[in-house]
């Protein structure tokens, strides 16, 4: 299978994850990259922030229309996200792809987790 399809897969698998679920960005795209595409960890991050652009914004439009959205909780997240995401972007470079990796699980892991006991 061509690179090109493998990675229009991805994104639509990552895409439909992220519309139902809203994670599919990162924890769909990121592994999906590095084991199918075999891109280094950190283009992937990279690669996959790129795509998220795009893909939330397709996303907000059906929940707008539903009016699924709490604009000023999302603005009050968008502050911090904004910041956060350019402090970490900042840093990433800092950090060996083996951590990285590694923490990306921790983080899955410790989130599956905590939604399968509930809060």
């Amino acid at each position: 299978m061509s690179t090109t399809l493998r990675a229009a897969l991805l994104g639509i698998v990552a895409g439909v994850v992220s519309g139902l679920f809203g994670v599919g960005g990162g924890l769909v795209m990121v592994p999906g990259l590095v084991l199918f595409l075999s891109f280094d960890q950190h283009r992937a991050h990279g690669t996959s922030v790129a795509a998220i652009v795009a893909s939330a914004s397709a996303a907000l439009i059906p929940f707008t229309i539903d009016s699924d959205v709490e604009w000023a909780t999302a603005g009050y997240l968008l502050i911090g996200a904004l910041a956060g995401a350019f402090v970490g972007a900042r840093i990433i470079g800092r950090i060996p792809a083996v951590w990285l990796a590694r923490a990306f699980v921790t983080l899955a892991l410790v989130s599956a987790i905590r939604l399968g006991i509930g809060s």
